[in-house]
């Protein structure tokens, strides 16, 4: 087990003591879910793909914006993707 030093800004530390205070959990277990939690989301295991797929490649497939693609794809772009979504489960 590596020990690391981890530099957090005003903004997250405040994220992380709120979480800690919610969760009742120490500093070192909300840090551990958290990587779980942005590792699943990274590789696809949350949104369905496989672990080959890059996330990216996840995002585009879901028809979802990506963190590249936030600053330039309009919010309206999500929500039409949603309601593609849901025409396609509701023809099958």
């Amino acid at each position: 087990m590596g020990l690391r030093t981890v530099r957090l800004d005003d903004e997250e530390e405040a994220i992380l003591e709120d979480l800690r205070q919610k969760t009742g959990g120490s500093i070192s277990e909300v840090l551990r879910r958290g990587l779980r939690s942005y590792n699943g989301c990274v590789n696809g295991f949350l949104l369905g793909g496989d672990p080959d797929e890059s996330s990216g490649d996840v995002y585009r497939r879901l028809g979802l914006p990506y963190e590249d693609e936030r600053a330039v794809a309009p919010a309206s772009r999500a929500s039409e993707a949603v309601v593609q979504v849901v025409r396609e489960r509701n023809t099958r």
